[in-house]
């Protein structure tokens, strides 16, 4: 399913706040726990590659949006929910746009405190309402 493909790139992700060296082992032992088929991994290699890749991008939306927040004040799991959740928005056209938040919150609600659930979804929710003010 995608959403364990999320929240094993989810898991990556905030690996990657502490380490920064790729571990194919690590990746391959993440992808087992989480019980994803050939689908979900292609799914999350794709979405993990491309947050990467677009990393700073992503940062500069989530400090954008985040008013009165410094990026650096962020909680990590919120960072990590809103890399993905803005990634799936920007770069997956055949993500629906609410199923991006709904998957980031859930996210969220799973791995971060309660009033990062508001947080999230505020973010995630003005960057939708920008998008479709600018098309």
């Amino acid at each position: 399913m995608r959403k364990d493909a999320r929240e094993a790139v989810f898991v990556l992700l905030y690996r990657d706040c502490f380490c920064n060296e790729c571990d194919e082992q690590f990746v391959k032992r993440i992808y087992k726990e989480h019980n994803l088929n050939e689908n979900d991994i292609s799914f999350a290699n794709n979405l993990y590659s491309t947050v990467k890749e677009n990393e700073q991008a992503l940062l500069s939306i989530i400090s954008n949006l985040s008013q009165g927040f410094m990026l650096n004040r962020i909680f990590l799991t919120d960072k990590c929910a809103l890399l993905i959740g803005l990634c799936e928005m920007t770069y997956f056209p055949d993500v629906p746009k609410i199923v991006a938040i709904d998957e980031a919150v859930s996210l969220t609600k799973k791995f971060s405190g309660e009033k990062s659930q508001g947080f999230v979804n505020g973010i995630l929710a003005e960057y939708k309402k920008q998008q479709e003010a600018d098309s």
